[in-house]
């Protein structure tokens, strides 16, 4: 199943120390530690009170998509785990409309 980036729940991280999210795996793909999993499809979980996939592996490759241009990536849906996942609050949430709307103006 291919999902654009704006139906995904991504953890942005980075605050403080850059240990978890999108920000460490960001770091680790300048630093030359990209995708170890090139081609796997994200896994993600239906989080059905937003109707929107928590991304629960495969901050890597989402990194990677995006620097390469992409907006939609391959995801495997985790239906069946019985695992509670901790969802980020709304303001440590990766947008991607939030990065590439800043600095833009309508004078340009």
């Amino acid at each position: 199943m291919n999902l654009h980036i704006d139906q995904l729940i991504i953890y942005k991280g980075g605050d403080r120390d850059f240990k978890y999210g999108i920000a460490k795996a960001y770091v680790n793909h300048i630093e030359g530690r990209g995708t170890t999993s090139d081609g796997d499809p994200v896994l993600v979980r239906w989080i059905n009170e937003e109707k929107k996939y928590l991304v629960v592996d495969g901050y890597h490759r989402i990194v990677k998509g995006l620097l390469e241009g992409k907006q939609t990536f391959r995801c495997k849906i985790d239906w069946f785990g019985k695992q509670k996942w901790w969802l980020p609050p709304k303001e440590h949430r990766f947008s991607l409309r939030e990065y590439t709307n800043k600095g833009v103006t309508n004078d340009e």
